[in-house]
């Protein structure tokens, strides 16, 4: 069934084709929030889909070949009718949608969860949805953490929305500018993302009330200070190379998710976007500066890549971290070894001492494990009492990797001090090595490390092959 059309159409209209979106390359930030949805809620389709004049188009997609469909396919363009969740459990058994092509064909959908993307004035753009080819419910939970990215992705559109607010007001010219200066402070004032103007040498020139309740600083404080000096000393060479590119005009502004440093000295997370105005010479007056606040995304991003028992990285984790690791590998030409390592009796541990004492005891494995590798490392929980390492830069051969795993082995056998005693524990090892270029790929590297850490263990306890 088609769905209508609202009578403020004509109105979302325009102001999706304001925001120059529609048909624009594929965005890390909202790419990484499709990837988040498809992880946490289980499903292989997600997209942030926007829905056009007779077509949806999808600004990231996860799972889904096609770049467009209809709109007369459209899930989505019901979903943007409404002021709650569309959740449709079963497509095949709702008359809206049991005809509909993707029903019924690729990519047969069943089940759908959309939530509408609206812009700073309540106009639906379109959804943050999840698809399933099978029909299923949501946990209020689920539901929960959909709104929340929807909330995300709503806010990416209105600072985009501010960006080409912020572009209008720097193509003006002064006279025009000087004019709007009511209107202009009362924008910059009001907005709900921090704005700044920033001098040529990272000082601040105005900032809003939003930018201070972002880092905690009064803007009489920030007078005395620049850009530089609270921003996360890991993210500044990054942002200052960006800035010297769009000041040699090589590009026009630039988007950057970063940590400042507030001012009672916690890190916050935000999305940057910054451009610059010119002088009537062509001189370089200010930078201006969007600030949004995206700590929370970050929050929930770095809930679903760690183990919420020892805090390590998860399998979600290095299905990601792998495969990056091994590009590495390729540009340096150095290899990367994968570390497959399972203690040695944990069962009895479990039935001895009690589940709270195997999981104190995994705790302290994952401990003593980060404390025996480098920061360039990864260590990862991979399930029950499985860990798996990835060592990257290290020298041709399998020495170093062999020395390393018997490090390891060694600081698990270590006793164990916890409340119900003294508990010794030892593991085995198999790790596979990746040669630069060689094209192997993850699942096989994991196969190798598997079969080795099964060898190791049935030749007895605390060994490492090959």
């Amino acid at each position: 069934m088609k769905a209508s059309v609202s009578p403020y159409e004509k109105e979302r209209l325009e102001a999706l084709h304001s925001l120059e979106i529609l048909d624009t390359p594929a965005e890390a930030s909202l790419d990484r929030i499709t990837r988040l949805v498809a992880r946490v809620l289980d499903v292989p389709i997600a997209l942030v889909s926007l829905v056009d004049d007779d077509r949806q188009w999808f600004k990231s997609r996860q799972g889904l070949d096609a770049t467009e469909t209809p709109r007369e396919l459209a899930f989505c363009a019901h979903a943007i009718l409404q002021a709650t969740p569309l959740v449709v459990p079963d497509a095949a058994e709702d008359e809206r949608f049991r005809d509909n092509q993707m029903v019924t064909g690729a990519p047969h959908i069943r089940f759908y969860a959309g939530v509408p993307i609206r812009t700073s004035k309540g106009f639906a753009l379109g959804t943050l949805c999840a698809i399933d080819e099978r029909p299923r419910q949501l946990t209020q939970d689920e539901l929960e953490i959909l709104r929340e990215l929807a909330d995300i992705v709503s806010r990416e559109m209105q600072l985009r929305e501010n960006l080409m607010l912020a572009r209008l007001q720097k193509n003006r010219s002064d006279a025009l500018m000087r004019a709007s200066e009511a209107g202009y402070r009362s924008m910059f004032e009001l907005a709900s993302v921090g704005i700044a103007l920033v001098a040529p040498d990272g000082g601040w020139i105005s900032v809003n009330s939003a930018l201070c309740e972002i880092i905690g600083y009064t803007p009489d404080e920030l007078k005395d200070l620049t850009f530089q000096d609270i921003t996360h000393p890991d993210d500044l060479n990054t942002d200052i190379e960006l800035l010297t590119q769009l000041i040699d005009n090589k590009i026009d502004r630039y988007q950057l998710e970063k940590r400042y440093l507030r001012k009672n000295g916690q890190p916050v997370w935000i999305n940057l976007s910054v451009t610059k105005k010119l002088s009537e010479d062509g001189d370089l007056e200010y930078f201006i500066s969007i600030i949004e606040n995206i700590q929370s995304r970050k929050e929930l991003e770095q809930e679903a890549r760690h183990d919420a028992l020892t805090g390590l990285f998860n399998r979600r984790a290095l299905d990601a971290i792998l495969p990056i690791a091994q590009a590495r590998s390729d540009r340096s030409g150095l290899q990367l070894a994968l570390m497959f390592i399972d203690l040695d009796g944990f069962k009895a541990v479990n039935d001895t001492f009690g589940h709270d004492a195997g999981d104190d005891l995994l705790r302290a494995v994952a401990t003593r494990l980060q404390s025996c590798v480098r920061r360039t490392d990864s260590l990862i929980r991979l399930a029950g009492d499985e860990f798996i390492v990835i060592l990257e830069g290290i020298v041709p051969g399998v020495d170093e990797a062999r020395e390393v795993a018997k490090k390891l082995i060694a600081a698990i056998a270590e006793p164990i001090i916890l409340k119900g005693g003294v508990i010794r524990t030892n593991a085995s090892a198999g790790f596979s090595m990746y040669e630069p270029g060689s094209g192997k790929a993850p699942d096989e590297l994991m196969r190798e490390a598997d079969r080795w850490m099964y060898k190791a263990k049935h030749s007895g306890k605390g060994q490492v092959m090959p």
